[in-house]
């Protein structure tokens, strides 16, 4: 997972993102000065934005770090996700791709630790309505004290330059309100994808998973802040892609794969108007 300060107070810029993107589309690696010769995200002699959009484009799923053929070089990789946003909204401007990205920050395991802290852990300390201060107090208690704690992290979802056209936070003031992930039949393939590339992550080799077990581990309902009738209206939508079953026989339900996510993230925007 990310650290509490990876991101050296830089947001993830889409512009940014989209031609670190590209740099990986084209196969290319160096170190962080060339990438960003290569690129145009700013690098000064000893810091810059390189590393953090490197670890945005890491902790959104969009990209992963392989062996560099040159010492010292970073050589990102797209991932099957990655290549579907390169191909279909290389802006990363569709509100689909925009809480994609922000579903795949706030996980435990390979997203960014305050991320998962205040939108998965923090569903039931924080809420979904509170104050600014109240948000960095809470990091600092998970965290330790530091300067700034909350960092980019508002400002991510508040500037249309990085996550702030699909309203998963909203500032009013001094008060901070994080939505719900929008439940609509079109998006139902994007749903599907990620739920097949999470039962891969937390459940490699498992076939059938609990509805329980899977919110325990991956904290996708929490991240989404849905209620039990929101998760089986998204499952209803999810059924019909044909990639996953729901089997309703038991209590709690089961989540049974049909397919690899592999084969359903190119097809995430074919509903999409």
């Amino acid at each position: 997972m990310l650290p509490i300060n990876f991101h050296k107070t830089f947001t993830p810029e889409r512009h940014l993102l989209s031609a670190l993107v590209e740099y990986a589309a084209l196969g290319k690696e160096g170190n962080f000065r060339e990438i960003s010769v290569a690129t145009g995200i700013p690098m000064g002699e000893s810091s810059g934005k390189v590393p953090a959009i490197l670890d945005y484009g890491r902790g959104m799923g969009l990209i992963e770090l392989v062996e560099p053929s040159a010492r010292g070089a970073k050589k990102p990789i797209l991932t099957t996700f990655g290549r579907t946003i390169y191909l279909e909204d290389r802006t990363l401007s569709e509100e689909l791709t925009q809480w994609l990205l922000h579903m795949k920050l706030c996980r435990n395991n390979m997203g960014a630790a305050a991320w998962n802290m205040v939108f998965a852990e923090g569903r039931n300390i924080l809420g979904s309505v509170f104050k600014r201060q109240q948000l960095e107090e809470y990091l600092v208690s998970r965290f330790g004290p530091g300067n700034n704690r909350t960092g980019p992290l508002v400002m991510t979802y508040t500037e249309d330059s990085a996550l702030g056209m699909a309203d998963i936070l909203i500032v009013n003031g001094d008060e901070i309100t994080i939505k719900k992930a929008p439940i609509r039949d079109v998006y139902a393939k994007g749903y599907t994808a990620y739920v097949l590339s999470l039962l891969e992550q937390y459940f490699p080799g498992q076939g059938q998973v609990t509805f329980d077990d899977f919110n325990r581990d991956t904290q996708w309902f929490d991240i989404c802040r849905w209620n039990s009738a929101d998760i089986e209206r998204v499952f209803e939508s999810i059924e019909k892609t044909g990639y996953i079953t729901v089997d309703r026989q038991m209590k709690p339900w089961i989540i049974e794969r049909r397919a690899v996510s592999e084969e359903v993230w190119p097809l995430i925007f074919d509903d999409i108007a």
